[in-house]
Order: C-alpha cells, then structure tokens, then sequence
C-alpha cells in the first residue's frame, strides 16, 4: 500500500488515497486516537471514487464520529481503472433489456454481477490484509453499503468481516442469494437518515 495524498477534514478525519497493487482507494481516519480502532469498509456502486466520493466521505465523516475507521477501493472496470469489455457488454445487455420492457431474467444479472463480484471480493481482502497492518486499526471489521452481493460474499468468504450493513437497490443474482443462507440477521431493520438497513452476522 503506497499513500499517494493527505489532507485533514474540518472535523479532525484525516484523509489520505492510496494505491494498491494499482488499485486507488481512500482511507479515513480520526486524526488523534488513544488506541487501535474498528474498520468499516465503504461499499459502493461501480462508478468509479470521483463519482461517489460525496458520499463516500459523508458516510466516512458518520463512521469516523463513532470511532470507527473507514475506507474504500475503487471496483474493478470503473472510475479511473480500466475498462472492462464483458463488464461494459453486461451493462449494455441490462439497459437494452430495460428499454425494451423485457423482464431482467437471471442470465443478464448474473452475467453482470457475479464477474464484478469474483474479482471485486479478493482486491477487498487484500485491502483489508495491509490496512489491517497500519497502526491504530483494529478490528472488528464491518461492510457498508454498495452492491449486496459483494457484501454477501465478502461476509461469507472472509472470515475478519463480522458483520455487514447491506443497502437495498442492487440485483442479486441467485447464486449469490444461496450464499446468504449462511449467515444470519443479527438486528432487526434500522433507520440510517433515508436508507433501510439489516445487520448481518455470520452464522460460525
């Protein structure tokens, strides 16, 4: 992990990018901390960091005033990493599909999301191995928002995730789906200014 910027928020976060393996991601951080902190990871849709960081960074600023770390990597074939031909073809699939008033039938959505979702879920484990590694960040480690089925399988796969905050609005292909039998509602839904949220624990 190389950090390529720094810079302090008004409201004593510290930011800083940095660049893994070529991938770009963001960490935020509380600026003076007395001991090793909890990590959320930032999910987030695949428009790329510059797109999302408005929300990136107020979902940031929330988790960093409850103690927590937060941090985010942009996914694979969006924003400024490059392009991805099968991914952008899925896309193309998807919104001719829309256009057309046909039904989303699960070979588009899987052709979508479940590429994204094997490629995208090893770059956030080998995030989480080096920000794991840097001082004042602990564990437990979180998920937050983005896409459910990244979530889901990042909360089955990997076993530092112990819980996982998955925001609705996404297509969840039934392979993925079967996944989520093995974990667990951990609390009943919860109010998050607009959103709708569910915890998520794994099941052991």
């Amino acid at each position: 992990m190389r950090f390529t910027s720094e810079r302090r928020l008004d409201d004593g976060v510290l930011e800083r990018e940095f660049i893994l393996d070529g991938i770009p991601g963001i960490l935020w951080t509380p600026v003076s901390a007395s001991a090793p902190g909890p990590l959320v990871l930032l999910g987030h849709p695949p428009l790329g960091l510059r797109a999302m960081y408005p929300r990136l960074v107020a979902r940031a600023r929330d988790s960093v005033a409850e103690g927590f770390a937060a941090a985010t990597i942009g996914l694979p074939g969006s924003g400024d990493r490059p392009r991805w031909p099968a991914a952008d073809q899925a896309r193309s699939d998807l919104r001719r599909a829309m256009a057309a008033g046909r039904p989303v039938g699960d070979e588009i959505v899987g052709a979508l999301v479940l590429p994204l979702v094997d490629r995208a879920v090893p770059e956030w484990q080998a995030a989480l191995d080096a920000l794991l590694s840097l001082p004042g960040i602990g564990g437990p480690v979180g998920y937050s928002g983005g896409l459910i089925s990244i979530g889901i399988r990042l909360a089955v796969v990997e076993p530092r995730v112990s819980a996982a905050v998955l925001f609705a609005g996404s297509l969840v292909p039934p392979a993925i789906s079967s996944c989520a039998l093995s974990v667990a509602v951990e609390a009943a839904f919860r109010s998050h200014r607009r959103c709708r949220r569910r915890m998520y624990r794994r099941t052991g």
